[in-house]
């Protein structure tokens, strides 16, 4: 509840890679979507108040995740991925992701992902 805006804009992002990524496949040309599993530090998640920093990722694994997307061969197109998701599947494991934590000693729940008590998000603008 709560997500429909949200969930509709990363839709349709995530269309408009998918259709790159089949108009342009066999020319070297990639496309992907990446989206963050948590609310990631932000200036917008500061001004909607997104829950609390504990909850909160740090905007390095989205740069990281970044960063090994563009690197992969030019097969790797027209994929949905998530951000932690996608770096476990290159070889990070928990302990890696203690840096992304924007409070070192708390893990912030899969959110954006699905998992988790998206009630802990009060932003402003909500539709709640």
């Amino acid at each position: 509840r709560g997500f429909t805006a949200y969930n509709m804009s990363k839709f349709g992002m995530t269309m408009v890679a998918l259709g790159a990524a089949a108009e342009y496949q066999g020319k070297n040309i990639t496309a992907n979507s990446l989206w963050p599993a948590t609310v990631i530090e932000s200036l917008a998640s500061e001004n909607f108040q997104m829950g609390d920093r504990s909850m909160w990722r740090k905007a390095s694994i989205i740069s990281d995740a970044t960063l090994s997307i563009i690197s992969q061969d030019g097969d790797f197109t027209g994929n949905m991925l998530i951000d932690d998701v996608h770096l476990r599947s290159r070889g990070l494991v928990d302990d890696d992701f203690v840096k992304y934590r924007v409070v070192p000693s708390v893990e912030p729940p899969r959110i954006l992902a699905g998992e988790g008590d998206a009630s802990l998000l009060v932003n402003r603008g909500s539709v709640k």
